[in-house]
């Protein structure tokens, strides 16, 4: 997450990082603001976020490390996670690009920009745990 983190500073205000890396919960609909609810913890509170809020922010991330078309766009089970394990290892090699650099946090781009694309798409919640 390190590289992520740094991608997000570099790319995004600080307003616009906690949206995109600080939710618990994303919702399919338009938040006028991220909602905090208490958890069974003193010190933890659960964020709920608008998927279409932190979508263009991950779609900026995507277009600042030129995230590749091949990269899966409806992710089912682990289809992302293999991806990136054979195939964008594979591409790496013969297509260069800011991409390339970190896979690791190219990874975290696709994740948190398809978990608001699929929360979206399938109208559903998309909870992190």
């Amino acid at each position: 997450m390190t590289g992520f983190l740094a991608l997000c500073q570099t790319h995004l205000s600080r307003e616009e990082s906690e949206i995109l890396c600080g939710w618990t919960v994303h919702v399919p609909f338009l938040l006028d603001e991220e909602i905090r609810l208490p958890i069974d913890s003193a010190d933890h509170d659960s964020t709920v976020a608008g998927a279409p809020q932190v979508l263009p922010l991950a779609e900026k991330l995507a277009a600042a490390i030129d995230l590749p078309a091949e990269t899966p766009a409806t992710c089912d089970n682990l289809d992302l996670s293999t991806w990136f394990r054979h195939e964008a290892k594979e591409l790496a090699i013969t297509r260069t690009g800011p991409w390339t650099k970190d896979l690791d946090t190219t990874f975290c781009v696709a994740l948190f920009l398809r978990a608001a694309q699929h929360s979206i798409r399938r109208g559903c919640p998309i909870v992190c745990t």
